[in-house]
């Protein structure tokens, strides 16, 4: 079977496409590397998902305790009900494919005077030049609305087309603009495409699912990490040996109750992915 080109929709995908009337995010992903889903979520679930995100949030420990819950998949009927709603799984497959698996669903609370979000890639890890096809897709589906004033998630429009990180000089002084989306809508945008957010401003807070989708070939074949759960074995085994099985991957490092992935280990994976 020949491999589609980066954004052309599958003959099996192309029904619900129309369905769902998605062909306009579908153009909006491969023109400017984001989109508006309109009408993705009914707000009555965003609410019951509000609720499911402040009350984990404020179980995680440390720094993320009330800003940010990881791990939320399979925790909560609700989250599991707003990632696999149908316009979220349609989008995500006409961008990363069929087969396609959760990345990473966390949860994220921002209050008046939370400052904002340096700009980058998602797949930061990835070496440059990024594939032509899409690897990463994210969902920010906000549960009260996305306005620029409370914190908006900000975009350079068309940037995935570089296909590279941004260099220094374009995360200190970045043209950027505010995605706005009304309750019940959520804005995507592939790994390449690059983002941050901006200061609220505003009373009130911004509660956000985080719903990070992969391409399937970004996973490993064999899973080995359950030999790190072997001290006798660790303890014998040279560095390169735990390199290549995945000691020094920050995947699958993230619980309940720590808010996120472990950060020292992100960053030197996005180190070690340009070298």
């Amino acid at each position: 079977m020949a491999t589609l080109p980066p954004y052309h929709v599958s003959e099996s995908l192309k029904p619900r496409i129309d369905e769902l009337d998605l062909w306009g995010c579908i153009e909006d992903l491969r023109d400017r590397g984001y989109t508006v889903v309109k009408d993705a979520a009914p707000p009555p679930l965003l609410d019951e998902l509000r609720e499911v995100i402040h009350t984990f949030a404020d179980r995680s420990e440390g720094e993320a305790r009330g800003i940010a819950a990881a791990m939320l998949l399979g925790r909560h009927p609700v989250v599991d009900r707003v990632v696999t709603l149908p316009k979220i799984l349609a989008v995500a497959e006409a961008s990363v494919g069929m087969g396609f698996r959760a990345g990473q669903i966390k949860g994220s609370v921002k209050r008046q005077g939370d400052a904002g979000l340096f700009m980058h890639a998602d797949q930061n890890w990835i070496p440059a030049p990024f594939p032509a096809h899409n690897l990463f897709l994210t969902f920010c589906i906000p549960c009260e609305g996305m306005t620029e004033a409370g914190g908006a998630t900000r975009v350079v429009p068309g940037s995935q087309r570089l296909r590279r990180h941004p260099r220094r000089d374009e995360i200190t002084d970045p043209v950027t603009i505010p995605v706005e989306a009304e309750k019940g809508s959520v804005v995507a945008w592939d790994g390449s495409v690059w983002h941050g957010n901006g200061p609220r401003t505003i009373p009130g807070t911004r509660t956000v699912l985080h719903a990070t989708f992969q391409r399937l070939y970004t996973q490993p074949i064999d899973d080995y990490t359950h030999l790190l759960r072997d001290d006798a074995y660790v303890a014998s085994a040279s560095e390169a040996l735990l390199g290549i099985i995945g000691a020094h991957a920050f995947f699958g490092t993230a619980t309940e109750v720590s808010g996120g992935v472990d950060m020292r280990k992100i960053v030197q994976c996005s180190l070690m992915s340009k070298q």
